[in-house]
């Protein structure tokens, strides 16, 4: 495995980044669980969506093979 090199020279910056793609993962889950529609920002425009539950189940299936 190779590890991808940040652009960032801040190793906290590095970790502050990583922490936000988590937040946003577990953002769209709950959203998905509660039916909340969410606003994103695709291809430089902002819309709402409604995230579906299928999004996280491929996500499932790969811990469970991990074990």
């Amino acid at each position: 495995m190779t590890q991808e090199i940040s652009p960032l020279p801040d190793p906290d910056t590095q970790d502050a980044t990583a922490a936000l793609i988590r937040a946003a993962k577990r953002a769209r889950k709950l959203a998905a669980q509660t039916g909340t529609e969410i606003v994103v920002m695709r291809d430089g425009k902002m819309i709402s969506e409604f995230p579906k539950m299928s999004e996280f189940e491929e996500e499932t299936d790969d811990l469970k093979e991990q074990k």
